[in-house]
């Protein structure tokens, strides 16, 4: 029922910010181009994402978690093991949150990579973060082969806006934001999960652009 009632709230809070209408501009490939660029080390960061002018005022300004898929046949497993995961919002900001950090010219995020015998998550370290190669499910991923995520600048009506944002295929910055009950991976958190949205990310099957309580934002690096 607390889940319920978090999602009821979070999903009827009126719509404080329409989506502005900006022109994203892409800067150029590496981490030269991030936030906070160490010239000596090469890395940029680390920081953390923030939504940005979201439809969902509730989750405005929040920052990023990792979620993660678990893998496990009791019949040939020792244990289980992080399938996969994501990058994703939480419903309460004041959980902890997964560093970012660019590192060799690629976007990394530092979450857990494995589980422990007891289904634990460990071995946290920085590994490369990439765009899912499906349109209509373009999430923020690793642990998987994908599309590149690019970093751009905003401007609206002209004007350079504050900070810099991320996206991916066909210069697209603009995110998709679908509420998520807990589960395994979330750590027992409810949360917002995020896909890239373009021009071929409707759902293949209805046509909608839009999932059913899905709402629109932009991702900025906060740092």
């Amino acid at each position: 029922m607390k889940s319920f009632a978090i999602a009821s709230l979070l999903l009827s809070a009126p719509a404080a910010l329409a989506l502005p209408d900006v022109v994203a501009q892409a800067l150029p490939e590496g981490c030269a181009s991030y936030p906070g660029y160490n010239e000596d080390t090469g890395i940029a960061g680390p920081w953390v994402l923030q939504t940005v002018d979201t439809e969902n005022a509730a989750i405005n300004g929040f920052s990023d978690i990792s979620v993660y898929s678990i893998a496990y046949n009791p019949a040939t497993d020792r244990k289980p093991t992080i399938r996969w995961g994501f990058i994703n919002f939480p419903n309460d900001n004041k959980y902890a949150k997964t560093p970012l950090q660019c590192q060799d010219g690629v976007l990394h995020a530092r979450p857990a990579t494995d589980l422990t015998a007891a289904g634990a998550p460990t071995n946290y370290q920085w590994t490369p973060l990439v765009i899912a190669p499906y349109p209509y499910a373009a999430n923020l991923m690793y642990k998987i082969e994908g599309e590149e995520v690019k970093i751009f600048e905003h401007y609206i009506d002209g004007v350079k806006q504050p900070g810099a944002f991320i996206g991916g295929y066909d210069n697209s910055t603009t995110w998709g934001f679908q509420y998520q009950p807990a589960n395994q991976g979330s750590s027992g958190l409810d949360y917002f999960s995020i896909r890239l949205l373009g021009p071929n990310s409707a759902d293949p099957t209805t046509g909608e652009a839009l999932r059913a309580n899905e709402t629109r934002g932009f991702i900025k690096i906060l740092g």
